[in-house]
């Protein structure tokens, strides 16, 4: 993580973000959220004058400063104007809001975050109430392509989890390559609106299933080690650990009581927005796990949790796996009796 990436990068929203980083106005601006132009140089030879055919790179307008790495020609994007523009012609006119936006990586990724107006942007299951938004990301870099995700908030506890878009139809996927079609495809953006709608209902679906499936104490601990420890040899110092805290936040975590999977999925959700990355008194904590968890590493580590218990892809009705929960559960229960001997001696 690069030291100056609380510098350069903005995150402006309409509220406080968990990490306390937040510029906080009543409605997010593109001048606000982008304060900068992105300005295509090219690479220059030794004698700093004749242009390198076939590379560039970007600089930003307001610091002079280069963003990310040079880029070849065949890399395509758009300015941050352009950027803006696209989710304005996305949402315009249909109630939408735009309540964040913003950069990360020291200004090579970018995102906008929206609250469409409908009817799933908030929901309750149980006494847990989510927040759904529609979120673009892009990079400036190569480091990701531009897409779409499902952006969901368990407010009780500011738990993040994102799931990515795509229409099952198979004529437009929200994931675009920074290739020569990316401009006519972009267009389009607007069909994405519908997949993101499906793809919140499956979610609250999912999570209403996931809060009549009982669990015990013992069975989620077990499932926390059989999906955590990928270990060949069993379950490392770490991982153990880890585990451990998972078992903790199950039982009492923000809005759990150790009762259901969904405590189990808010428990691995918990962990991953907020503890990941480390210890809160490190510097830079809170940059790091946020972009890990909306991200990187952690973010991803969500989703497989989500996906070892549910089927989606191409069900109308998430399906819970209740063999992969239970082979999970198994797995789980062996490698804690190995470990349990060796890490309590």
């Amino acid at each position: 993580m690069p030291a100056n990436i609380n510098v350069r990068d903005i995150q402006t929203g309409t509220e406080m973000a968990w990490h306390g980083l937040t510029k906080v106005v009543k409605e997010v601006r593109f001048e606000d959220a982008f304060p900068y132009e992105l300005e295509k140089r090219r690479l220059l030879d030794e004698d700093g004058v004749t242009p390198i055919e076939g590379e560039y790179y970007f600089r930003s307008s307001d610091d002079g400063l280069k963003v990310g790495k040079t880029l070849p020609d065949t890399y395509v994007t758009v300015s941050n104007a352009r950027f803006w523009e696209i989710v304005q012609n996305a949402v315009g006119g249909s109630g939408a809001v735009i309540e964040s936006a913003g950069t990360v990586f020291d200004r090579c990724r970018r995102f906008v975050t929206v609250r469409l107006g409908t009817d799933l942007d908030q929901f309750k299951v149980g006494d847990r109430v989510f927040k759904n938004r529609f979120s673009i990301l892009d990079s400036v870099d190569q480091s990701t392509n531009l897409y779409g995700v499902n952006s969901s908030t368990c407010v009780v506890c500011s738990n993040t989890f994102a799931m990515a878009m795509a229409d099952r139809s198979g004529e437009f996927r929200f994931k675009l390559r920074h290739s020569k079609n990316l401009l006519p495809r972009i267009e389009n953006m607007e069909k994405a609106i519908d997949s993101f709608v499906g793809v919140t209902a499956q979610f609250q679906k999912a999570l209403v299933v996931a809060n009549e499936i009982p669990v015990s104490v013992p069975d989620a601990r077990a499932l926390f080690a059989g999906w955590a420890a990928t270990e060949a040899s069993g379950i490392s110092a770490r991982t153990y650990n880890t585990v451990g805290r998972l078992t903790d936040l199950f039982v009492s975590g923000a809005g759990n009581r150790g009762e259901t999977l969904l405590d189990a999925f808010s428990a691995v959700t918990d962990f991953y927005s907020h503890e990941s990355s480390g210890g809160s008194d490190q510097s830079g904590f809170r940059m790091k796990q946020t972009v890990s968890s909306e991200y990187g590493s952690a973010s991803r580590k969500k989703q497989e949790f989500f996906g070892a218990l549910f089927e989606t892809r191409g069900k109308e009705d998430p399906q819970f796996q209740r063999g992969s929960f239970d082979s999970l559960v198994s797995r789980g229960r062996s490698v804690l009796t190995a470990a349990d001997a060796v890490m309590t001696n």
